[in-house]
C-alpha cells in the first residue's frame, strides 16, 4: 500500500505533519510493503485557492491513501474520484505518528462532511 502524508519539513520519520494538504512544502510517500519512506517536494505548493493539483500526481504514482490533518472539500473530492482513500490523522504531530495510528486502525476515513470549509477550520 502506498500512503501520502503532507509534511512541513524533510526530517525523515520525525517530519511534522502539515495542517493543510495542498500547501504542504513536502509529502511523505510511504510504502508499507516493503516498508520505506521517501520525502518529495510539493511542486504545486504555491497555488491559487481551489487549484490544488497534487491529487493528479499521486494517482499516477499508484497512491492508495492520503493521511491528513486538514484537507479542503475540492481536494478531497478529487482524491476520492481517483479512488484514493483519505484518513484524518487525528492531529498526529509526525509522519511516524500518523503511520502508527493508520497501522493500528485508529484513523477515521474522510467523508464529504469531514473536509475543511476554509483555512480557519482547525
Amino acid at each position: 500500500m502506498k500512503i501520502i502524508i503532507p509534511l512541513d519539513e524533510n526530517n525523515g520519520a520525525g517530519s511534522r505533519v502539515c495542517e493543510h494538504f495542498g500547501s504542504a512544502p513536502f509529502f511523505g510517500v510511504v510504502q508499507t510493503e516493503p516498508a520505506q519512506v521517501e520525502i518529495i517536494v510539493n511542486p504545486n505548493m504555491h497555488h491559487d485557492h481551489g487549484q490544488c493539483t497534487p491529487a493528479d500526481a499521486f494517482a499516477e504514482t499508484g497512491a492508495d491513501a492520503v493521511i491528513v490533518n486538514g484537507i479542503g472539500a475540492r481536494a478531497a473530492a478529487r482524491l476520492q474520484s481517483l479512488g484514493i482513500d483519505i484518513y484524518m490523522a487525528a492531529h498526529a504531530q509526525t509522519l511516524a505518528e500518523a503511520i502508527e495510528r493508520f497501522s493500528s486502525g485508529a484513523l477515521q476515513k474522510v467523508g464529504p462532511q469531514t473536509a475543511c470549509e476554509g483555512h480557519g477550520c482547525h
